[in-house]
């Protein structure tokens, strides 16, 4: 409605001055209904008598929707004098959100108001309807702002109000705080779809807040994850009830369950805490869970946690002169035929040599795999090892394959084979003389651009191998569908062999996925390959090749040419 609240009606009975004080003194009231209502209760003390007023109240009744689920009701008595039950009378408004607001309104007992003082007093009604309209519209605007519209748990923003709220009442430090992020929701996601993917959250939410005592709070900053505050003495019981929680929906006319647990990182708040900080430690404590390769999905922040996020953050910085200094070194590891027992190939590894000393691969590489700039030191790596490569064959020393590894970030880039290409060209590298070793898929988001880059290289002779079988998202699944060169299995296959009384059942398994390999007209490769015992059963099972300190470390470039140069049979 566009009507001025401050337009009068022409001729008027009661005082203009006392109007405006009671419009002054409701005006601004607009967090709720509720709290307007009280507002204009107590601004009408003194002007009801002008308008021989002796009740008013209002009746508000709002449709549902995803910001108020159960919609609005609002029954108030805001001004109760003596009055005529009788001579009540109402007047109804429809709401912009098509829901009713009615007013009812009586003069004092032994008084009848006039036709013009009934204009007036519909007039105010009016401008009451519109204050009530501007309440319940900056409510559903403060809510929106402050509460995500999906499952209607609070967003940020409204976590972070909620938590100064109770750092104002010095209450924040009863709580822990947890931070949590679905396990494999993106799987649910994909196999049920995005509309049931949502259903899903929003019942997982749903679940949790009925397990919220009051003045514990939730939030969805977005996506899979959820912030928590749980009382302190709660949080182990809390974290019991969610190892797993079924959720049931509706799919293709069946139910189906899903059985949804979370990792979650959890701080425990001090009294100094203020809800930006907990939030921040909460969130460091669920990246640990994430990345610390353990198996383990609840984890209480520690101070050394934010010591490894400021060391990432570090390598982060440094990562793009360090590059450009030419501090990344490769080293060839080298891969040994188990028929023959002769150097048959290698792979090429990135290692950093800063400040006189050489800085593990775990340090740097899970970092950059994270932010995406592994991609620049694996073209940085690839050219090095063209020049290696041109440097050997201009000597007149015969290489062997090299395979360079590739991280799946690369499959985003759909110029990637022809970048691959330019290198060999620009150092006039033959195709038989690289391989190009992806990392077993973790999810399925690459299927296609996989497999235009598999053709892309087969077309051009180029060998591919896939690094780390059988620790992805469907090792079967690319045997089926990716057409690649070799099989790299992952060293955790072999790790039990003769270190464990009985590992027939790792001997089974090796043994059948080294036949299935091989069915399929590929080859396959065994990697961390320590002990002889393993060799031996290796070779017995007719696995092709293996790599391990059995045979060599990773070498850098001037020891590996010597072994170039001499002996290329291992005698083990």
């Amino acid at each position: 409605m566009s009507q001025n609240i401050y337009q009068k009606p022409e001729k008027q009975s009661f005082c203009s001055e006392s109007y405006s004080r009671f419009i002054h003194a409701v005006n601004g009231y607009y967090k709720s209904p509720e709290t307007l209502s009280k507002a204009i209760g107590r601004a009408l003390e003194e002007f009801a008598k002008e308008l021989h007023l002796g009740y008013l109240s209002v009746h508000l009744d709002a449709p549902c929707n995803n910001l108020a689920p159960e919609g609005k009701h609002v029954c108030s008595e805001i001004y109760k004098a003596d009055y005529d039950f009788h001579k009540i009378w109402s007047v109804e408004f429809v709401t912009g959100e098509e829901g009713h607001c009615t007013l009812y309104t009586a003069p004092v007992k032994g008084y009848d108001w006039s036709e013009q003082e009934k204009a007036e007093i519909h007039f105010l009604l009016e401008n009451l309807f519109i204050l009530f309209g501007r309440a319940r519209m900056g409510q559903l605007l403060l809510k929106a702002s402050t509460c995500d519209f999906m499952t209607s748990a609070l967003n940020t923003r409204g976590m972070v109000l909620y938590g100064l709220e109770l750092a104002e009442k010095k209450r924040l430090a009863d709580y822990n705080a947890l931070f949590m992020n679905l396990k494999n929701f993106k799987y649910i996601n994909r196999n049920v779809g995005q509309t049931k993917g949502d259903e899903i959250l929003i019942r997982y939410c749903h679940t949790l807040q009925g397990f919220l005592l009051p003045g514990e709070q939730i939030s969805r900053p977005g996506g899979d994850n959820f912030f928590v505050l749980v009382k302190k003495e709660r949080t182990e019981l809390f974290l019991k009830f969610v190892q797993e929680i079924p959720i049931t929906v509706d799919y293709e006319a069946s139910y189906r369950t899903h059985r949804i647990s979370a990792n979650i990182g959890i701080y425990q708040i001090m009294p100094d805490d203020n809800i930006g900080n907990v939030m921040d430690l909460a969130t460091v404590a669920l990246n640990e869970v994430k990345h610390s390769g353990k198996g383990i999905d609840q984890l209480w922040y520690a101070p050394y946690m934010m010591g490894k996020i400021m060391h990432e953050k570090q390598i982060s910085q440094l990562f793009p002169k360090v590059l450009a200094d030419g501090e990344f070194l490769v080293y060839y590891q080298p891969k040994v035929s188990l028929e023959t027992q002769e150097l048959c190939g290698c792979e090429a590894l990135a290692r950093w040599s800063h400040d006189g000393k050489l800085v593990p691969p775990m340090d740097f590489v899970p970092v950059l795999e994270r932010e995406g700039t592994v991609c620049n030191l694996d073209f940085y790596i690839f050219e090095k090892v063209c020049s290696d490569l041109r440097h050997w064959l201009d000597m007149g020393i015969e290489p062997v394959r090299v395979s360079v590894n590739f991280s799946q970030q690369h499959l985003r880039n759909p110029r990637l084979s022809d970048e691959i290409l330019a290198i060999m060209q620009k150092y006039e590298i033959e195709s038989r003389y690289i391989e190009i070793e992806l990392t077993e898929m973790s999810e399925t988001s690459n299927h296609d651009a996989m497999l235009a880059f598999l053709q892309k290289m087969r077309d051009y002779g180029i060998c591919t191998s896939i690094d780390d079988f059988g620790t992805g998202f469907s090792s079967l699944n690319m045997l089926r569908e990716f057409h690649m060169d070799i099989i790299k299995l992952d060293k955790s296959f072999v790790d039990k062999i003769a270190s464990l009384p009985d590992c027939t059942s790792d001997k089974i398994v090796i043994q059948n996925i080294v036949q299935m390999v091989q069915d399929l007209q590929l080859e396959i490769i065994s990697e961390g390959v320590e002990t002889k015992e393993q060799a031996n059963f290796l070779r017995k099972i007719q696995c092709n090749m293996a790599q391990g300190y059995l045979f060599d470390r990773p070498l850098p470039h001037d020891e590996f040419e010597q072994r170039l140069l001499g002996n290329r049979t291992y005698h083990v």
